[in-house]
């Protein structure tokens, strides 16, 4: 039966985001599939044909993964699963491993050439027709496709005797596809076609191959790969594989070497194989060997060595097939792992970490499930149009993990976002090949951004998980006393290895999760996790003399009031001391418990006689203490310089001199006395000042003692006296008699009118200078004519003047009594009524002209 193999050209984003899903759905093997729409393979089970033999299928899709069209042995299946109706009947020979590639047009999306490779010679046709291709117009058949009528296995020129082998890869502008053959007529030349806008390109760039093919031949060719990049190809014969450089560029393969597969020790003969496929950086090769017994082996070669021997040495038996001839092909998925399918078995198998070395690439059998359809020898082969695929190495916390980015075409700009944004702006890169630092452990997506030189633009991205590492803390420095052992412990991490160096020497000095020593140094503990991550942290012992205090004498003796400015001395350079204090006699204060480098402190004796406070000293540096001693102080009664002052008088009236008194308390031989009046300097150096103060002056005196030893408070200012000074009050009294003149016989009282008299004045009336009456305001008597009558004051009042007081006399008019007589004029007395009658008054007074009132 024949199969149809289309290979488009499209570009397959890494990891879970595709910006073109051409190729995520295969279809393959005994009705089998898988769709990698999710990002990983998921078994599809409504595949509409059988692959035999070792033929590899091919299944082309739209740019998001919807099916457009697949093929089996000779048909072309739409995406309904049905036969396009001119899709049927290519002449291709069952054995053939490449029959078929398919290439989307360069001018017109909708249009696909199908190159098929006709059978291999045979006895009975010597000179098969070669290459050939037909046109598939997705437009046709209401937009289910098919071939183009007259444009079905048409002959591609120069390409007639070729052998069972079609691959194809891009140009280096990313737009172009070569398409390459072996010529197989006793020939040793490789053909490489070019696809651009124009078409097919009949004059094919030809290379030639270290080995010669014809007819019979010991050898078949069997497979061609092209490596991801474009720069590697292999080409699979029965029992030999050959190996070299492939220029994108020019189409031109320039042969290496050749190499037979690696094959068991047991095996007794050759090898053959089949089928290979490159890691997605291009690194390593895989091949399927089949040893003499028929087993079949997953080997891995390093694709980076040029050499034959250091190539053949590289080899690495990734899985060997416990039963015979059960491998069938690998593929590249577009999520960059390795897919493996084997006869008649329903599942596939996979190389997860096709990029690691060794066992590390992690061969995994069996592992996606088909849903009870087989697999038999081919899987769907694609060739990268674009790719932008991210590589790591590193998976702890709090170490770089390096990225690198594998793009093709070269990028115009990328960006790399790290998925830790709590890194800030750290979480973001423009490098090709940058390094991030997971702060903890987790899940993190990184997402790889890129703009090619055409504008267009690809995302892809992967969930890394940051493993843990572990955070041994083993805490602050440490100091301590010569031949004290110190133990530091890293913490209990389960599973951990520990290992314990001392920088110093740099030796290793132990491997448990403590570790307990004596000496001085720095240590480091590397803690690794069963997870290969690991911590490390640091830590400095420090060593030191027991220290002592060499302060000589351990006394001293203060006055009261005086600080103890003990300074501590130690032979150890950075002790630190610690004291406490007890009262042994006497009555101190001021003492406390402490520590540093000096006591300063301040003690006071209230007692006439001396006391004594001693310390505890202890030194420590550190967790090392030395030898505690006793340091005494004798505090002596401290003498306090004071000063009294006195004041003659105070209360006193203006004008009046007074003199203060100073009386010093501890003056010594040479006091100096300073005299102040309302602050200002007066007086002279001496213990007594005398001045005429104004009413509310202060006075003041500061005696600063001649004395210097256990004396305080020196200078001493005294006491406050403040001077009440009162006003001078002049005494004054005048008389008034109640009248004057009088007659004779005529009682006058005279009354005193004092100015400031006082409460309580006393009075002395004199009449013609000599003492009268009583001590009284008043004074009442019968004057003479000429009397003099005064008063004297004698004032109570406090600064009373001029007292007491005489008043100015009082001199008495004292005038003798006379008669007055009334005459009646009228013609008779009596006299009638209504009669005119006249009085006349005769006065005898001296002749003063009287004054008359008659009634």
């Amino acid at each position: 039966m024949k199969h149809l193999y289309l290979f488009g050209l499209f570009f397959s984003l890494h990891f879970f985001c595709f910006s073109q899903g051409e190729f995520n759905i295969w279809y393959f093997g005994d009705h089998a599939g898988v769709t990698f729409n999710s990002g990983s393979p998921v078994a599809l089970t409504n595949c509409a044909t059988t692959f035999y033999e070792g033929n590899i299928s091919v299944s082309v899709s739209d740019s998001i993964g919807n099916l457009l069209f697949y093929a089996d042995d000779y048909k072309i299946y739409n995406r309904n699963h049905l036969p396009m109706p001119n899709g049927c009947c290519f002449p291709i020979s069952s054995s053939v491993s490449q029959p078929l590639l398919s290439v989307k047009s360069l001018v017109d999306d909708s249009l696909f050439y199908i190159f098929s490779m006709d059978e291999t010679p045979t006895v009975v046709d010597p000179n098969p027709s070669g290459l050939r291709y037909s046109i598939l117009d997705m437009r046709l058949d209401g937009g289910l496709g098919d071939i183009s009528s007259g444009q079905k296995y048409l002959v591609v020129p120069g390409a007639q005797q070729t052998s069972e082998v079609l691959y194809g890869t891009r140009h280096h502008n990313n737009k172009e596809v070569w398409v390459v053959v072996r010529e197989y007529n006793n020939s040793n030349i490789f053909l490489s076609y070019l696809i651009s806008s124009s078409g097919i390109n009949t004059f094919p760039v030809q290379s030639y191959s270290l080995i010669y093919l014809h007819s019979p031949s010991p050898y078949n060719g069997n497979m061609i790969k092209i490596s991801p990049d474009g720069t590697k190809l292999i080409c699979a014969y029965d029992s030999l594989a050959e190996f070299g450089n492939f220029n994108t560029l020019t189409g031109q393969f320039t042969p290496l070497f050749i190499f037979k597969y690696y094959y068991s020790s047991t095996s007794s003969g050759g090898s053959e194989s089949s089928f290979a496929e490159f890691s997605i950086d291009s690194k390593y090769l895989y091949v399927i060997a089949q040893n003499a017994t028929s087993r079949e082996n997953i080997v891995q070669y390093d694709a980076t060595k040029t050499d034959s021997l250091q190539f053949v040495q590289s080899a690495n038996l990734i899985f060997s097939y416990p039963t015979p001839a059960n491998i069938g092909g690998l593929q590249m998925g577009p999520d960059g792992k390795i897919y493996c399918t084997h006869f008649f078995i329903p599942f596939l198998s996979v190389i997860n970490n096709p990029s690691s070395q060794g066992a590390a690439c992690n061969f995994q059998l069996n592992t996606i499930n088909l849903l009870g359809n087989n697999g038999t020898a081919g899987l769907c082969q694609f060739i990268q149009k674009y790719k932008a695929y991210i590589h790591h190495s590193g998976a702890c916390s709090n170490y770089l993990i390096h990225f690198s980015s594998d793009i093709w075409p070269p990028a115009d700009s990328i960006h790399w976002d790290f998925g830790d944004p709590l890194s800030g702006p750290n979480n973001f890169s423009n490098l090709p090949n940058p390094s991030h630092i997971y702060s903890t452990g987790g899940a993190y997506t990184v997402e790889l951004f890129v703009k090619h030189n055409d504008n267009r633009t690809d995302t892809t991205w992967q969930v890394f998980n940051i493993l843990s590492s572990p955070q041994p803390v083993l805490g602050p420095d440490r100091t301590v006393c010569n031949g004290v052992f110190t133990t530091f412990d890293a913490g209990t991490w389960p599973g951990a290895t520990y290992s314990w160096k001392d920088l110093g020497s740099g030796l290793i000095v132990g491997t448990s999760q403590t570790y307990t020593t004596d000496q001085a140094g720095t240590y480091a503990v590397t803690v690794t996790t069963i997870n290969g991550c690991s911590g490390v942290d640091t830590v400095q012992l420090i060593t030191t003399p027991i220290p002592d205090v060499t302060n000589s004498p351990l006394s001293k003796t203060i006055c009261s009031g005086e600080s103890t400015n003990i300074s501590l001395t130690s032979s150890v350079p950075g002790t630190l001391f610690h004291w406490t204090a007890t009262l042994t006699s006497g009555n101190i204060t001021g003492f406390s418990a402490d520590s540093g480098l000096m006591i300063n402190q301040v003690l006071t004796n209230s007692l006439a006689t001396p006391g004594v406070v001693t310390y505890q000293i202890t030194p420590k540096i550190g967790s090392c203490v030395g030898t505690t001693v006793d340091y005494q102080v004798t505090v002596n009664p401290g003498d306090s310089v004071k000063v009294s002052i006195t004041a003659s008088n105070n209360n006193v009236c203006s004008g009046t001199s007074v003199t203060f008194t100073a009386v010093p308390t501890f003056p010594g031989l040479t006091p100096v006395y300073l005299w102040k009046v309302n602050g200002i300097n007066s007086g002279t150096n001496s213990t007594t000042f005398s001045y005429s103060p104004l009413n509310g002056d202060v006075v003041t005196c500061t005696l600063t003692s001649s004395l210097t030893i256990c004396i305080s408070n020196n200078p001493a200012t005294s006491n406050s006296i403040t001077m009440v000074v009162n006003p001078n009050l002049p005494v004054s009294v005048a008389v008034t008699a109640s009248q004057n003149p009088v007659c004779s016989g005529t009682s006058v009282t005279f009354t005193a009118h004092p100015i400031n008299e006082g409460t309580v004045p006393s009075y002395q009336w004199k009449v013609n200078g000599n003492p009268v009456g009583a001590n009284l305001s008043t004074y009442t008597y019968i004057p003479l004519n000429g009397d003099g009558v005064t008063c004297v004051v004698n004032s109570n009042a406090t600064c009373a003047v001029n007292n007491p007081s005489t008043s100015a006399p009082v001199t008495m008019t004292v005038n003798p009594n006379l008669t007055v007589s009334i005459s009646i004029t009228s013609s008779s007395n009596p006299f009638c009524a209504g009669s005119s009658v006249t009085f006349t008054a005769t006065p005898n007074n001296g002749g003063t002209p009287p004054s008359y009132q008659w009634k």
